[in-house]
């Protein structure tokens, strides 16, 4: 059924961008119809690249990108950030992107979609330029980036790079995060991390893994301890199976069951991030785990996807601290202070966090928003 339904979206969005508007030719008009998944998600990076090169702002192609993945609402919709990998690593060849001029490229939207997708091929693209005698140089580009949310993105395209440098070998890829830098070492982890799960299931031009461990478990446990977390958190995205997703508290805790420590705390993380992508929905699921488990499972509630959306939402989701345990409640607060600071470029701390009503609950949330530089971890 699952395949079925999947075949029907493909097809649906094979048809709509068949349609050319305008008298204009489609970019897609090539494409196959119906086909393996990898061969379909190609044919439609082509598309996109053809439509950005037809551009001569790399903003202004986004966001015609953007418009695109916007109207179409399906497949394209549900996938433009890993196709959009795809694109940047092609587009930074074609315009012969380095790092010195890069920030010229890298979008200026705080778009988790399409626009990162860009930024981490685009990034993947000057894997090569990456100085391994001084790391921290290369990802001293980074800090240029014109918001906190971009930043972090940029770090996280950084992990993604050197995992390609070093064709997805994680041990000498986690060694260069590491040497970056103590601030940018956890997020440029969980792009490599990323990146490997990638190889595990063949997609974004990796090379296939075929000896190295394939479940999160087996590869997971055998990591530094500060890289546990971010080895978890985006490990079933790619591994699940297929239109999988978690709803109810049984289905967060069942693939997380023996685990203990911080392997059980990564797990319930990275099976609270394939909820639902309404962040309040995720909330309520998080808030009837037992008490042990409510914050992990937060970390992984997509506050991200408020991007965009007025300040009342984010006060919305951040006062559903109070349903929580005296034990977890307050670091909630911290926790959703930190990233709605972050992709609001310090403006939550400055004018969401004062209008909370309770005074502890307002100096938590200051608390997390002035943590808003350091690494993220969790975060996505």
């Amino acid at each position: 059924m699952a395949a079925g339904v999947l075949a029907v979206l493909a097809l649906g969005l094979a048809i709509a961008l068949h349609r050319a508007g305008d008298g204009e030719k489609s970019p897609f008009a090539g494409c196959p119809l119906r086909g393996p998944g990898a061969e379909l998600q190609s044919c439609y990076a082509q598309g996109l690249l053809s439509l950005m090169e037809e551009r001569r702002s790399p903003r202004a192609a986004l966001a015609a990108v953007e418009r695109v993945a916007r109207e179409d609402g399906g497949y394209l919709g549900a996938n433009c950030h890993i196709i959009m990998h795809t694109v940047g690593r092609k587009y930074g060849a074609a315009r012969s992107v380095t790092l010195a001029n890069m920030k010229d490229f890298l979008p200026k939207d705080n778009d988790p979609g399409c626009s990162a997708g860009f930024a981490h091929g685009l990034i993947t693209h000057l894997a090569p330029d990456i100085d391994i005698a001084h790391p921290r140089r290369s990802a001293a580009v980074c800090r240029q980036a014109p918001n906190r949310y971009q930043e972090y993105s940029c770090v996280h395209g950084f992990g993604h790079a050197v995992m390609r440098l070093y064709s997805d070998d994680l041990r000498p890829a986690l060694r260069l995060c590491r040497r970056m830098g103590r601030r940018v070492a956890p997020d440029c982890a969980q792009g490599a991390y990323h990146d490997y799960w990638f190889s595990v299931v063949g997609t974004d031009d990796t090379p296939r893994q075929r000896s190295a461990a394939r479940t999160p478990r087996a590869l997971c446990r055998r990591q530094p301890r500060e890289f546990v977390r971010p080895c978890w958190y985006r490990a079933f995205i790619d591994t699940r199976p297929a239109g999988y997703q978690t709803k109810t508290a049984a289905d967060v805790l069942k693939p997380c069951a023996d685990l203990a420590g911080i392997q059980r705390r990564g797990c319930i993380t990275a099976t609270s991030v394939i909820g639902s992508s309404n962040p309040l929905k995720q909330f309520r699921v998080c808030a009837s785990l037992p008490q042990e488990d409510i914050l992990s499972c937060v970390f992984g509630v997509k506050s991200q996807n408020l991007l965009g959306t007025r300040e009342i939402n984010m006060r919305r989701l951040i006062s559903r601290c109070d349903w929580l345990g005296s034990d977890s409640r307050l670091s909630c607060y911290r926790w959703f202070g930190r990233t709605m600071s972050v992709i609001t470029n310090g403006k939550f701390m400055r004018t969401g966090c004062p209008r909370l009503k309770a005074p502890d609950a307002r100096s938590a949330c200051s608390e997390g928003a002035e943590r808003m530089d350091e690494a993220l971890v969790t975060f996505s």
